[in-house]
């Protein structure tokens, strides 16, 4: 089942000796701070990140808890999640984050926040700098897979039927064939790809989007054209059709 709107207590991958930092590879940092957000009962979609960035991190240790998610890119995941018709022209994910009754859940792919060092940052600067972004990222399921199938497998392995689509945020394609990698493994039985974007596993249908980011410098073609970035929009829209 999914956790209810609020900070999880979940230490799976964390030993009394780590206290709330440990490093689960040479290059990774990981921080017991895993939390839930929207809604927990019987929500219809769930929307997962891949992990808490510098900034959501920072606001869980001293802001508030519903500032958390997906901060500083509320408005352009409203834009995502209406292109994908869970959201209507009045609502907003700001709205449907705060509450704990939405019928829209939301999360990331590993709860706790981890992050690599940069070995860019580590050349220019001499010092190890973390960072979580697209490259870094996709070298975790490699790197840290036992963090990914303890998360996978503790929050997504079990999710009440109400939900009929699950949705990714990031379309990168080593993404993409990463996590429905994780997906093939997680439920080998009924696992059916439907395109490029999306596939159906346990009853329902799992679909990437783009990152709404300000870093993600291809989001405004991927919302508004039908070609390069934007195929990929149409394929998540064919398939969250489904659903």
């Amino acid at each position: 089942m999914l956790p209810k709107h609020g900070k999880i207590e979940c230490r799976l991958c964390f030993s009394v000796s780590d206290g709330n930092v440990r490093k689960p590879n040479a290059n990774w940092k990981m921080v017991n701070d895993p939390g839930a957000w929207g809604g927990g009962l019987n929500p219809h979609y769930l929307v997962l990140g891949f992990s808490k960035g510098e900034t959501q991190a920072g606001i869980y240790e001293s802001g508030r808890f519903e500032d958390i998610a997906f901060a500083g890119m509320r408005p352009r995941l409203t834009e995502a999640l209406r292109a994908m018709g869970i959201l209507s022209a009045e609502e907003t994910s700001d709205a449907k984050i705060n509450d704990a009754n939405s019928n829209i859940a939301f999360g990331s792919l590993i709860r706790c926040s981890v992050s690599r060092i940069d070995s860019k940052a580590l050349a220019k600067t001499g010092r190890a700098v973390y960072a979580c972004t697209g490259p870094l990222i996709i070298k975790s399921f490699k790197e840290i897979p036992e963090v990914i199938s303890n998360c996978t497998r503790g929050f997504l392995s079990d999710l009440p039927r109400s939900i009929k689509a699950v949705f990714f945020l990031g379309n990168a394609d080593l993404y993409v064939v990463s996590c429905q990698s994780v997906l093939r493994s997680l439920f080998p039985t009924g696992f059916q790809q439907i395109n490029p974007m999306a596939v159906a596993a346990d009853g329902r249908i799992w679909i990437h989007i783009a990152h709404p980011s300000g870093l993600n410098g291809h989001f405004k073609n991927w919302l508004k054209d039908d070609h390069g970035p934007g195929i990929k929009r149409v394929q998540a829209k064919e398939a969250s059709l489904e659903a």
